[in-house]
């Protein structure tokens, strides 16, 4: 009989093998297989590439090119990403609790994705060690996901928003998607930087002044809706002005929810802070149909009693397809309704740092300068993408930050 740590590293090998021999556009269950690696936290408990272990520990290899993705290079180091999951039974996910947390030790990260028919994957940290651990527990995190957005307008209306002291006046669109507040300092006064937010409903310690928190509802899990109405309260009356709603709920190891279910949810959930804050649709992935566009324009026909002020989207693709980024926003916002669009994750599949930056250093301006797109967020604060060696700006976080 094999051992424990034998049968793991088996494991790891053929969900390696299964990646590198995978498609640009794969097939919609191996990226979805792959997927918890992203934001190392949802779990899809019933594809044919995951194994019974519980996900207790899980080895991996992954590139060693910088952002780059499994199957785009031929050199290879190890990843490790620690988590905490919190794992209930459920038809096809696990249930996370709130705030997401990813530890990366390295200066660079391993972007997983693919192209608008398929679903990216992300590796945080890499380091020379080899492992990906990632362990159930009942303290648990919130993350999010990755793609597109369309929709057909059914019911716009204006919000008077709440103000506070504490709501944000930078003028910049720019948000930071985190996961520990601690690690943002190096932001600080950076008047591009306008809001941030965490895939939870607390903001668990961000101090950056004149930044808004957004809180988000991230599923339809008790988990997650048993603290959402005193969270969104307590947020609104800090000075939040935005709530969004529902992690890429058209991808099964996110927040997995039927746009009717997520309709419903939303009207019980979102709907009563109509006129205290503006509120977000789901967030959609950019994959194929019946994902992404598909599945924003269902929701939208099936929630046309919502209140939906702005339309958040996900992009992830080559560093090299600018225009593909430019057009599919441009789309979005048609599909949205003509709604403003929030770019709540974005990122690189593949390329060199170099090619990242120069893709951040052309897109930035071009976001800046249309007036659809209300606000965005590259994915993500962390060590190994925006940051190096903690809150230290990387080069990424620098052209991020002030281009």
């Amino acid at each position: 009989m094999r051992s424990f740590a034998a049968t793991s590293a088996l494991v790891a090998s053929l969900l390696l093998q299964d990646v590198l021999a995978g498609p640009a556009h794969g097939l919609k269950h191996q990226h979805e297989a792959k997927h918890e690696n992203k934001r190392n936290l949802i779990v899809e408990t019933a594809t044919d590439e995951v194994v019974e272990t519980v996900w207790s520990t899980v080895y991996m290899t992954v590139p060693a090119s910088g952002h780059t993705k499994a199957g785009h290079s031929t050199s290879t180091t190890t990843a490790a990403i620690t988590t905490t999951l919190s794992v209930s039974a459920s038809s096809s996910s696990v249930a996370v609790a709130e705030l997401p947390v990813v530890s990366s030790s390295s200066s660079s990260a391993a972007f997983s994705s693919s192209t608008s028919s398929s679903v990216p994957v992300v590796s945080i940290e890499t380091s020379s060690s080899a492992a990906v651990v990632v362990a159930p527990t009942t303290a648990a995190a919130a993350v999010q996901t990755t793609f597109a957005t369309s929709a057909k307008a059914s019911s716009t209306s204006s919000v008077a928003v709440a103000s506070s002291t504490s709501a944000s006046t930078s003028t910049g669109k720019r948000g930071l998607a985190y996961n520990s507040a601690d690690l943002l300092s190096g932001f600080s006064g950076m008047t591009q930087i306008s809001w941030a937010y965490n895939w939870g409903s607390s903001s668990s310690g961000l101090s950056l002044s004149n930044v808004e928190y957004v809180p988000l509802l991230w599923g339809l899990s008790s988990t997650f809706t048993s603290a959402w109405p005193a969270a969104a309260s307590s947020a609104i009356a800090s000075g939040s002005t935005h709530l969004m709603s529902f992690n890429e709920p058209d991808l099964s190891s996110q927040s997995n929810i039927g746009y009717a279910d997520a309709a419903a949810g939303f009207l019980t959930y979102m709907q009563p802070f109509a006129g205290k804050a503006k509120l977000g649709s789901p967030a959609v992935t950019n994959g194929g149909s019946p994902m992404g566009l598909t599945y924003l324009k269902n929701f939208i026909s099936a929630c046309s009693k919502c209140t939906i002020d702005f339309v958040p989207i996900h992009w992830y693709d080559s560093a090299s397809n600018v225009d593909y980024f430019k057009n599919y926003i441009a789309e979005a916002y048609t599909a949205g309704g003509n709604r403003p669009i929030w770019i709540t994750e974005f990122g690189c599949s593949s390329g060199t740092d170099a090619e990242i930056n120069t893709f951040l250093q052309t897109v930035l301006p071009w976001l800046d300068e249309q007036s659809y797109v209300a606000r965005y967020a590259y994915f993500m604060a962390a060590d190994g993408v925006l940051l190096s060696s903690g809150s230290t700006l990387s080069t990424l976080g620098e052209t991020y930050a002030t281009t």
